[in-house]
């Protein structure tokens, strides 16, 4: 990134700001905190008094119109870009006055029907909800009402009870009947096997003392929404469903004219939405720039490669009135630079699970490790599953996916993602053997060779089940490459931010490590002859480094140590949760074996399938616990500020 201050003329200040804001490329910076420490000699910019009252109004006339948008929907077909486009030129041209009338004419025109369409299509959706509920209710109940005839002396109430509590009936009919002064009736019917329905008959002078005892006594009473409440329940049941048969079409009604106004107003409005926004975000930048008694200051963030390309524009607009310069940046302040990643396409996937696991992007200066995650997760995760048969299933799911959804970002980071992941399963299937479990039960199934991975020229695949040492071997060895190359990284990473206190504790961590690896590799057999010269060296760097670590990073350092060694250990969870993986689909296959041909299909087919949902998710959270904790602990410098350009919308579709 570069560091860019633009100055020039109070009097064309505004004209720059616009100017910035088609442009579209650079990142404002907030002058606000320097100038009231006293850093920098300037006043922030002032927003005058009419300036305010315009962005006051045109926050209200936002907030009409988002509330309008929301009712409506995006009509069906394409949105003529072109006529959107003149029209977003027309009204950001306009002066503010002119642009409030505008939008203030356009609002009035939509507001008013929109909201009571609006309105009553909420509560149409609503009433539907809530008849839908009464309707099984009131639909026990009424056979049971039609044998009552009331008159205007007595009152009902109906329950739904239980039939288990169908004898506490009696208990109920006696307490009542002291109320009532034994004017109560009480009638039941079973409706189903687990409901009784329940209608109780009272003098109405009873009603308030009646309805009092059953709130009390906490009765599941059937209370009938508003309009249905002072008719009998056969009558209301009548009338519930008859009601139940007219709001689908009044609702399609209104909808209908919901649309039909979308068609007509969408694309208006929510280009007038848009000048709106970006009339008030320039408004809102004001008091961020500096400024003297007859000049303004701009500072903010370019991409590097856009340096040249952003000056001619502003000489183009401006000529030698405005003064474009590239300041230095200070190694303090690193950490506030905004940050703007730019990768090939395989790598953005996984540079978005990296900033998403690490809270955001790496420190301006700092190496991008994204290539090495988009290396190491596939890596880790292909040799957790480790299965030819899951490989391809998961391949097939992440192709489908990816040609389904092609504009759903998520959906085609996430493939990104799983796509790598899935073949790397299939190579390392095709190194341990494994076809949805070890080869043993194809044979026997499906009649293969032995070895069948002879057939593709692949010889003997190694068997994880049988040698659990070679695949704890390679988990480590993943391990220590990973810790090695992360403390590099974070030794460099230090060292470009003038952390050098830092940079020595894991350059002598590095030591450390490689002296490990120099040990081991003076172990082998092999290389007997080398065996002195090898341990000499080992100890040198092992040593050396440790002792680094201590001078330069006192107690951390020796905790920074421990915690190598126990981040180095945590890789053994590859060979662990692999090795299950490989003996679940094992058991699966032999449950299968032991059962007739038909019943084994079935049940291989569904224990692998859910092996498969399985497979999807827990190598996937330990190879992002590995890259995210162990290894990127070792080297990540988070940034505090994305690359955000101040940018108009320039009347874009999206919503």
């Amino acid at each position: 990134m570069a560091r860019m201050e633009l100055i020039g003329p109070k009097n064309i200040f505004l004209d720059v700001l616009t100017a910035l804001h088609e442009a579209g490329t650079l990142h404002i910076e907030d002058l606000t905190k320097k100038i009231d420490a006293g850093e920098l000699p300037l006043e922030h910019m002032e927003v005058v008094e009419n300036q305010v009252v315009e962005q006051e109004r045109m926050e209200e006339l936002l907030i009409r119109l988002r509330s309008i948008i929301k009712a409506l929907h995006l009509p069906p077909g394409e949105v003529d870009e072109v006529g959107r486009q003149k029209h977003y030129l027309e009204l950001w041209q306009m002066d503010s006055k002119e642009l409030a009338a505008e939008v203030t004419s356009v609002i009035d025109q939509v507001e008013d029907r929109t909201s009571s369409l609006a309105q009553a299509q909420f509560a149409m959706e609503a009433e539907m909800g809530l008849l839908a509920r009464y309707e099984p209710i009131l639909e026990k109940i009424q056979p049971l009402a039609k044998q009552i005839v009331t008159t205007g002396a007595y009152d009902s109430v109906a329950l739904l009870v239980e039939r288990r509590y169908k004898g506490a009936l009696d208990g109920l009919k006696k307490e009542l009947d002291a109320i009532t002064n034994n004017q109560c009736e009480i009638v039941s019917t079973d409706v189903d096997e687990d409901t009784t329905a329940v209608i109780i008959v009272f003098g109405r002078k009873y009603s308030e003392a009646v309805h009092k005892f059953l709130a009390m006594e906490n009765v599941n009473q059937v209370r009938l929404p508003s309009e249905f409440q002072d008719m009998p329940f056969d009558v209301a049941y009548d009338q519930l469903r008859e009601r139940r048969k007219e709001l689908p079409a009044q609702m399609e009604k209104v909808r209908a004219e919901l649309g039909s106004m979308s068609s007509q107003w969408y694309t208006k409005l929510t280009t007038v939405r848009d000048v709106l926004v970006d009339k008030i975000d320039e408004g809102a930048a004001i008091p961020k720039f500096g400024a003297t008694e007859y000049a303004f200051v701009i500072t903010g963030w370019l991409p590097v490669e856009q340096i040249k390309e952003f000056s001619k524009y502003i000489y183009d607009k401006f000529g030698p009135d405005v003064i474009v310069n590239q300041l230095e940046i200070d190694e303090c302040e690193y950490c506030d630079v905004p940050v703007a990643m730019k990768n090939p396409k395989w790598i953005q996937p996984s540079e978005w699970a990296m900033k998403y696991l690490m809270g955001g992007s790496p420190q301006y200066g700092t190496i991008d490790a994204s290539l090495v995650w988009a290396i190491s997760y596939p890596l880790i995760f292909g040799m957790i599953v480790g299965d030819v048969g899951y490989g391809a299933v998961m391949l097939a799911i992440v192709l489908w996916l990816r040609f389904k959804y092609k504009d759903k970002e998520m959906i085609q980071i996430g493939t990104g993602l799983l796509g790598p992941a899935a073949t790397s399963t299939i190579l390392f299937g095709i190194f341990y053997g494994e076809f949805f479990g070890a080869i043993p039960w194809q044979q026997g199934w499906l009649g293969l060779p032995d070895p069948w991975f002879k057939l593709v020229g692949f010889g003997v695949p190694y068997n994880r089940e049988h040698d659990v040492m070679t695949l704890m071997v390679l988990a480590l060895g993943l391990g220590v490459i990973q810790m090695i190359i992360g403390l590099v990284m974070g030794t460099i990473n230090a060292s470009r931010s003038k952390h050098m206190k830092h940079a020595w504790m894991k350059g002598g961590l590095t030591g450390l490590m490689v002296g490990v690896v120099i040990l081991v590799v003076a172990m082998i057999p092999a290389l007997a002859g080398l065996k002195g010269v090898g341990m000499a060296i080992a100890g040198i760097l092992m040593g050396g480094g440790f002792l680094v670590a201590m001078r330069y990073g006192g107690m951390m350092g020796f905790v920074e140590t421990l915690e190598l060694m126990s981040h180095t250990a945590s890789y053994l969870r590859i060979m662990a949760v692999g090795l299950s993986d490989a003996i679940f689909a094992t058991a699966i296959n032999s449950m299968a074996d032991a059962m007739p041909p038909g019943v084994g299909i079935v049940v291989a087919l569904f224990f692998h399938a859910l092996h498969l949902i399985l497979a999807l998710f827990t190598p996937t959270i330990h190879a992002m616990r590995l890259n995210f904790y162990e290894f990127g602990q070792k080297y990540y410098e988070k940034s505090n500020a994305e690359y955000q350009p101040f940018h108009k919308t320039g009347g874009e579709k999206s919503a």
